[in-house]
């Protein structure tokens, strides 16, 4: 350091678990969780110095058992990682600067005017400071800017400065529209010169809630698709650029529109954040373990934290809105409705409670709820607020048309090649094992398995009793991640029709899907529909159907309809072709023609296929449907079986593969089922 006397700052934007911080000999800090840590080095600098941080291991009891239940997100038995997992600054200062700034964007209801606030707190040495700020647009032109004169008490200044703008382009969400995204510049002048400069990102949009989480942006009803997101890597909270953007795009290429940030892990940084604001991804943000105690210490430890967050996090368009914590209403009374009585709405929980005011009064504007799930008697009723998806282990009325799910679970192993990785040769198909389900037998995969998962997977399956028995391991991966694919396809696709067909109403109850979870933090067999190796499992294959914001789907409901949803902005008119294929003998029987309009953010029944010619038919018979545009492109697809997979023969098809300029162009001599593509 050239001038040793200087105001000068240590900031660590990352440390893990407990670290104790030397500066030239001297302990100067200690620190316990992954905050960043501020530290005055005023005074303490030398020409030359020695910065020492001593990182200790988190050992709690019990630390290296293997658990029975296992971890949703990792190694069993559990790991601790401790150290420097961001940067660290040394900032100096000429006795002027920002302690905090906080951004908000804001529109009015007729969308014609938007409002960038900035909210500042500091120090300096004079009487008085100016807070500037600039609004550039996405092409960088400066649109607005202000300066208000600052007066400083006893060292310390606050204020606020707004910025207006007339006629802002408007960010959508993915599928709606384009992300516009403003540059906020906030400066902080002294003595005529520049001190600090700070920059936030900013969209301008809309959003209201005219029923409980079904939400409105800009004016046009938006159907959440989507999964939880999770730590991407336990290995290290080192943030991995390139591993977070294969993340984002594959939930692009799977039609993805909203991540559920889950509360259970540590917040992603900024750059989580950054990324989708520019790619249009709406979020759902828990807040991070709340305290089930009601000391007041541990209360104000988390809506300090909560209150921290909102400030580091309300500028972004992506935030859609903000949890108290993870199930916290839902175990309230044991076992989950355990005693079958109605306790009344939930007392609530004093950190919940405590954050929620903070959100209040930090940032009003957008919704919170306490815990997820929320309302209803258990509370985790289908029909009011919003449900996690158990009812692979219990019986829960309602579920057929929820109001929203912001979580679901069902389990499948990672690809072949995935379970090569992590999983022990002789554990992945021990000898003389079958798959063939028999009294006494628990699980759908081999008990040597049970090392590499864990919540009672075993239990969370698709419908594995509709496929094939497995006779090898490969076989056992496409039954398990068919059956995870079949249950996501049929269910997903009731919700976003989201009412029977014999309904007279256009409403639809549901107001978005929401899986658990996208994707590992590490190699396991469980949930994720992203393996920890970054492959897709079958599963996302079904899911990036069953998310396509215009589709086709088959209802069988006593009678068979033909459904088209339309989750975009634009209204859809086409022709819709319906054919009865016979999977025996390779023909088409019957094929029926409807001209077809469907209004944004519907779905409405196309035809009831007994009215129109399709009656009574042999289970050996696929439907087939599709919608095309005048032009004859074909917008949407749609297939289904009349009896399940392993009572079905496919017959042996002869598959053609070309490269055509740039393309992969894949044909069949007869019906293929489960084309893979591997490499």
């Amino acid at each position: 350091v050239e001038e040793e006397g200087r105001e000068a700052r240590l900031r660590f934007m990352g440390i893990e678990n407990k670290v104790d911080v030397y500066l030239n000999g001297e302990r100067l800090a200690s620190h316990a969780n992954k905050q960043p840590l501020v530290v005055d080095v005023s005074g303490r600098l030398r020409s030359e110095n020695v910065l020492v941080l001593h990182c200790h291991a988190d050992l709690r009891p019990g630390q290296g058992q293997r658990s029975e239940r296992g971890s949703y997100l990792g190694p069993n038995p559990a790991i601790s990682s401790v150290g420097v997992f961001d940067k660290v600054h040394l900032e100096i200062s000429e006795g002027h600067r920002f302690n905090e700034v906080v951004a908000d964007a804001a529109i009015n209801e007729t969308m014609t005017r938007g409002t960038v606030t900035v909210d500042v707190l500091g120090v300096s040495r004079l009487a008085a400071v100016t807070l500037q700020v600039r609004l550039l647009d996405p092409d960088g032109a400066c649109v607005g800017e202000n300066s208000v004169p600052l007066t400083v008490g006893h060292g310390e200044f606050r204020g606020r400065c707004a910025v207006q703008i007339e006629r802002p382009s408007l960010w959508w969400p993915r599928g709606y529209g384009d992300q516009p995204l403003y540059r906020v510049e906030i400066a902080l002048v002294a003595q005529d010169r520049v001190q600090e400069i700070e920059y936030r990102t900013v969209g301008f949009r809309r959003v209201t809630m005219p029923e409980l989480l079904h939400f409105v942006v800009n004016g046009v009803p938006v159907f959440l698709r989507g999964g939880d997101w999770v730590t991407p890597d336990l290995m290290s909270d080192v943030w991995d650029t390139a591993r977070v953007d294969r993340l984002f795009a594959l939930a692009e290429n799977a039609n993805f529109n909203a991540f559920r940030v889950w509360g259970p892990a540590e917040a992603p940084p900024d750059a989580f954040y950054e990324q989708a604001d520019a790619r249009g991804f709406l979020l759902w943000q828990d807040f991070t373990r709340l305290p089930m105690r009601a000391d007041s210490k541990s209360i104000a430890t988390c809506t300090e934290k909560a209150r921290a967050q909102i400030k580091r996090l309300k500028h972004h368009p992506s935030i859609l809105s903000w949890c108290g914590c993870n199930e916290a209403a839902m175990w309230a009374h044991e076992d989950y409705n355990k005693d079958f009585t109605d306790h009344g709405p939930w007392g609530g929980l004093p950190a919940a409670e405590a954050v929620g005011a903070v959100c209040k009064e930090l940032d009003p504007a957008r919704y919170y709820q306490p815990s997820s799930p929320y309302f209803g008697m258990n509370p985790n009723d289908p029909r009011e607020g919003n449900t996690h998806g158990y009812t692979n282990m219990w019986f829960v009325p309602g579920y057929d048309y929820l109001n929203f799910a912001s979580e679901d679970t069902r389990i499948s192993a990672p690809v072949l090649h995935s379970l090569e990785r992590f999983m022990a040769p002789e554990d992945l198909w021990p000898e003389g094992y079958s798959t063939l389900y028999l009294h006494g037998n628990r699980r759908p995969f081999p008990e040597t398995w049970m090392p590499y998962t864990c919540a009672e997977s075993w239990k969370k399956t698709g419908p594995v009793e509709q496929f094939y028995d497995a006779t090898d391991a490969s076989g056992l991966v496409h039954r398990l991640g068919m059956a995870e694919s079949l249950y996501y396809q049929e269910t997903i696709q009731r919700q976003r029709r989201g009412r029977p067909a014999s309904e007279q109403s256009d409403r639809r109850c549901c107001g978005g899907y929401i899986v658990w979870k996208y994707n590992d933090s590490w190699p396991q067999v469980y949930s994720a529909k992203v393996d920890y190796f970054l492959e897709p499992k079958h599963v996302y294959y079904a899911l990036r159907r069953a998310y396509e914001p215009l589709m086709l789907s088959f209802d069988f409901d006593g009678y068979l309809y033909l459904w088209t949803i339309n989750d975009t902005r634009e209204p859809v008119t086409g022709t819709v072709t319906i054919q009865l294929y016979h999977l025996e003998k390779n023909e088409f029987r019957k094929e029926i023609v409807r001209d077809v309009t469907v209004a944004p953010g519907q779905s409405t029944v196309v035809v009831q296929l007994d009215k129109a010619g399709i009656r009574a038919f042999r289970k050996e018979h696929i439907l087939f449907a599709k919608l095309t545009d005048n032009s004859g492109q074909v917008l949407a697809r749609a297939n289904a079986f009349a009896d399940i997979e392993r009572r079905l023969t496919f017959p042996e098809a002869k598959l053609d593969m070309q490269l055509r300029q740039g393309t992969l162009v894949l044909t069949t001599d007869k019906f293929a089922r489960c084309v893979t593509l591997s490499g």
